[in-house]
């Protein structure tokens, strides 16, 4: 495996303070409070206060470019099928008659994508690409976009504003082909007055797509079961910013995001077209702005993109660094990781430090007194940057999602790169487990991700060194009230319906 398993010049990251100060409390407190806020200001403004699930600061003043959750599964109800969702734009209150002038369009103009690496060096193979623009057929592109009489189909006039959007598929070697041309999303839920049935407006804007699978851009409930207590954790060493103050009832739970759900053959996106012989892949999405090149003449330029958002691996900021919003500094680790292909992660050595050497579990050692497993800790570098496989860090002492396990795979361009890895063979299973792989469910969380999966808890118990270390799941609080997204549904889109008022 090429790349530096441990950077010369390796940077040490400086020790986290013996106790939590009040100005790191104060931060957190501020940043919980900020999550909440941004939960009404931010659909009212267009920015929120806590932007990707509060993943770095450049995420806070763009909203519909802000990635909060990608998620890679076997379909359950079409095993030959992997289905990949990026979703994006945090933060949405449930639409009303009311406030039916609030809207949650995707960017236009911007790219969305979802990549693959079946490879494993870091690059994608294949990219899904969206790009949308809006259609006014209000007249005089005046008046509200949706009413005054219901909405109960995507060719209604009363939907004033609709998005299209162009579905293309890119090649590793930058060739692409149009999937999908003048799609229409399905729109922002703006009440069951306006919208009696939702779930049909979602299912005209299903689209199968040629070769097989299909998609859907779609408003969406946010899918993500955050575990607020255990947040405390990573960023001061204790459950919740205060102990026993936080309920596990999350503000998220009640909100929308966007989703763009695609569902593929598991053959075009494992290397060499075999899933049997090359079962891993990475993914992770990003979202892309126009810019220009100031260097050149601007007459003739055609538009160039700037990567803004990243995401593969939930909750890395959180994971490695220990950071949240209030804690993190705008032009940092966390927004140069927005920055980044997975393809330069090994150029960082502060990244690949910060991996070997992550925060939470010095924290949860100063503020508990539990010790903190020795490092260097190839076991999360591996957990990141090269998925779980014998002899490669990883302590789960099996081969699981390590791109190495690709039978035509050419070990020697195989690089550290942060992805959310994936298996394509391992079996659907009839017995979810909530924390994935650590309880027996090789389905599960860190092998890809389902809806379903929490991620907050397994994060805590591999930084504390499991699964070959104690258990720390005495460290997880129980709930003093669970208030969680509903359960996502076991068919395409399998994300759940918006939450919509009267």
């Amino acid at each position: 495996m090429s790349g530096p398993d441990e950077a010369p010049g390796f940077n040490r990251l400086p020790r986290p303070e013996p106790r939590f100060s009040r100005r790191r409390l104060c931060a957190l407190a501020a940043s919980v409070a900020a999550l909440a806020a941004a939960s009404v200001a931010g659909p009212l403004t267009g920015t929120g206060e806590a932007g990707g699930h509060i993943d770095a600061p450049s995420s806070v003043s763009d909203a519909p470019a802000d990635i909060t959750d990608v998620y890679a599964f076997t379909s359950p109800d079409d095993t030959d099928m992997v289905t990949l969702i990026a979703n994006v734009r945090p933060f949405q209150v449930p639409g009303t008659a009311a406030n039916a002038l609030v809207d949650f369009p995707f960017a236009t103009g911007a790219r969305y994508e979802i990549h693959t690496d079946a490879d494993g060096d870091g690059a994608p193979d294949a990219t899904y690409r969206w790009t949308f623009r809006d259609e006014d057929r209000r007249p005089f592109g005046m008046g509200p976009k949706v009413g005054p009489l219901p909405v109960t189909s995507l060719e209604d006039r009363s939907l004033g504003v609709r998005q299209k959007y162009t579905l293309e598929k890119v090649a590793a070697d930058g060739t692409s082909r149009t999937l999908l041309r003048d799609a229409i999303a399905s729109p922002t839920n703006t009440g069951r007055v306006l919208m009696p049935d939702y779930g049909r407006l979602r299912a005209q804007a299903t689209r199968d797509l040629p070769g097989g699978g299909r998609t859907v851009a779609t408003q969406a409930a946010d899918s993500f079961k955050a575990d607020t207590q255990v947040f405390g954790l990573f960023t001061v060493g204790t459950s919740g910013p205060v102990p026993g103050w936080l309920p596990d009832a999350q503000p998220l739970s009640a909100l929308n995001v966007n989703s763009l759900v695609l569902q593929v053959p598991k053959s075009e996106v494992a290397l060499n077209g075999d899933a049997e012989r090359n079962p891993v892949i990475g993914v992770w999405s990003t979202v892309s702005r126009q810019g220009a090149d100031l260097g050149s003449g601007l007459a003739a330029q055609a538009p160039s993109y700037r990567q803004v958002s990243r995401n593969g691996t939930p909750h890395l900021a959180f994971a490695v660094y220990g950071s949240t919003i209030g804690l993190s500094k705008p032009g940092g680790p966390e927004d140069r990781f927005q920055a980044r292909a997975p393809k330069d992660d090994h150029l960082d050595d502060a990244f690949v430090a910060a991996m070997l050497d992550p925060a939470p579990p010095h924290r949860i050692e100063a503020a508990q007194g539990r010790k903190a497993p020795a490092t260097p800790r190839r076991d999360i570098q591996a957990l990141f940057m090269k998925g779980i496989a014998k002899g490669n860090g990883s302590l789960f002492g099996f081969d699981l999602n390590s791109h190495a396990l690709n039978g035509d795979a050419d070990a020697s361009r195989i690089v550290l790169a942060e992805q959310l890895r994936l298996n394509l063979t391992t079996p659907v299973t009839a017995d979810p487990q909530a924390h994935g792989v650590l309880d027996g469910d090789l389905q599960g969380f860190p092998n890809g991700r389902r809806l379903n999966d929490n991620i907050d808890g397994p994060l805590i118990r591999m930084l504390e060194g499991e699964p070959a270390g104690p258990s720390a799941r005495g460290l997880l609080p129980d709930p003093i009230v669970r208030l969680e997204p509903a359960d996502a549904r076991a068919t395409f889109p399998y994300v759940n319906l918006p939450h919509a008022g009267p």
